[in-house]
């Protein structure tokens, strides 16, 4: 038997080995097996996916969390820092009351000298003078000598 290699006979092997490579991957395509392993391997993508969906909400969670106990935290150390303001402004105005209060106490005792030393010297000046003209101790004899008269 011969061997007919013409161009014509070469050309249709060629395409016959084509239709059969295609027609091998079209039946491995549509085998029942195939299909099969595509839909685990899709169903493996989508629970891979819902796995890092969870993971990302957990993580998503569990950073408000933080968030928030870290708003609480400054809360409560500004809550605290304006306390403390407060406590100090509040005694350094007691300690202003204080000092005032004592300035106006020795401004008083100040002034209670000053009336008692002009007191003082008033009446020792009135003394010097009716000593010094006889004064009312001189008069008085005289003036109960006419009532019992």
């Amino acid at each position: 038997m011969l061997k007919d290699d013409s161009f014509e006979s070469r050309r249709n092997a060629s395409l016959e080995a084509k239709k059969d490579l295609l027609a091998r991957f079209r039946s491995a395509a549509e085998d029942p097996a195939a299909k099969k392993r595509m839909a685990e391997r899709a169903a493996v993508v989508a629970a891979r996916e819902a796995r890092e969906r969870a993971k990302e909400e957990e993580r998503r969670r569990v950073m408000e969390e933080k968030l928030a106990e870290e708003r609480r935290i400054a809360e409560i150390i500004e809550a605290k820092r304006r306390a403390k303001e407060e406590a100090a402004e509040a005694a350094r105005l007691a300690e202003e009351e204080k000092r005032l209060a004592a300035e106006a106490a020795k401004k008083a005792a100040e002034a209670n000298k000053k009336i008692t030393a002009t007191t003082l010297a008033a009446r020792a000046l009135a003394a010097d003078i009716m000593r010094m003209s006889g004064g009312a101790d001189s008069a008085y004899p005289a003036r109960k000598a006419r009532r019992a008269g």
